[in-house]
C-alpha cells in the first residue's frame, strides 16, 4: 500500500533528473531538473515521462504531473511544464495544467500521457497519449493539441484522436509531414505511420521489434 513516502509504482513519487555526455554513449548523472512541487500544485505527487522543446532561445520540459498516487483510480494525470534559459536549468515550473484530460465520457477522460512537442508552421504541435483498461485489453489512442506559445493555451484538434494505437509514440518530421513510430499497444501497433498534413495518419510500413519508449 502506498503512502506519502512509499510509491505505488516505479513512476510514483518521482522527480525528473538529467545527465550529460560528451559522446552520447557515456553519461554522467548531474542533479534534479524538475523536483516535485509542494502540494497542491500540479505534480506534487509525481513528475515523470518528460520531453523537451527548444523555442526562441528558451527550453521547455513537458511532463506528466500527478495529483494523486498512480493506481488509486488508474493512471490519472494531466500535463504540466517547466521553462529554462539553458538545458541544465534552473527550471521554472508553470505551476498549472498545460493540457488537461478530457471530461467524463470523452476518449481521453482519464489521462494525458507522454507529451511529445514538435514545431510546425510556427506553432507547437503537442501529441499525447491517453489510455485506459477495458475488458479484453487496453485501449490506447494519440491526440494532438496546438498552441502558438509553449505554455499555451493549447487547443485540442477536432479530429482527435489522430492515432488509434501506440505506447509512448515517437514522432519525427519527415519530408513535409510527420512520421510516427506506433509501438506496442493497439490494433495498429508495430507500424510506422505518416501524415503529410500532420493530422491524418496512414500506415506507411509494418515492422516489428520496435524499441519501447523510444
Amino acid at each position: 500500500r502506498c503512502t506519502d513516502t512509499i510509491p505505488s509504482t516505479d513512476w510514483d513519487l518521482s522527480e525528473i533528473w538529467y545527465a550529460t555526455s560528451e559522446d552520447g554513449f557515456t553519461w554522467t548523472e548531474q542533479d534534479v531538473a524538475v523536483p516535485r512541487p509542494p502540494k497542491p500544485l500540479v505534480g506534487w505527487r509525481s513528475v515523470s515521462t518528460t520531453d523537451i522543446l527548444k523555442w526562441k532561445g528558451k527550453y521547455y520540459l513537458y511532463y506528466q504531473g500527478f495529483l494523486e498516487a498512480s493506481g488509486t483510480r488508474g493512471d490519472y494525470c494531466p500535463v504540466s511544464a517547466s521553462c529554462a534559459d539553458a538545458p541544465d536549468g534552473p527550471w521554472t515550473p508553470a505551476n498549472k495544467i498545460i493540457i488537461p484530460h478530457g471530461a467524463k465520457g470523452q476518449w481521453h477522460q482519464y489521462a494525458i500521457h507522454d507529451p511529445y512537442p514538435l514545431v510546425h508552421e510556427g506553432k507547437i504541435y503537442l501529441y499525447y497519449k491517453s489510455a485506459f483498461n477495458q475488458p479484453g485489453g487496453k485501449w490506447v489512442a494519440v491526440g494532438l493539441a496546438i498552441a502558438e506559445h509553449p505554455l499555451g493555451p493549447f487547443k485540442k484538434h477536432p479530429l482527435n484522436p489522430v492515432l488509434n494505437s501506440g505506447h509512448e509514440t515517437s514522432l519525427f518530421p519527415f519530408k513535409e509531414g510527420v512520421a510516427a513510430l506506433i509501438i506496442k499497444d493497439g490494433t495498429e501497433h508495430f507500424t510506422i505511420q505518416y501524415a503529410r498534413d500532420w493530422v491524418n495518419f496512414e500506415i506507411a510500413s509494418i515492422t516489428e521489434l520496435m524499441p519501447i519508449a523510444a
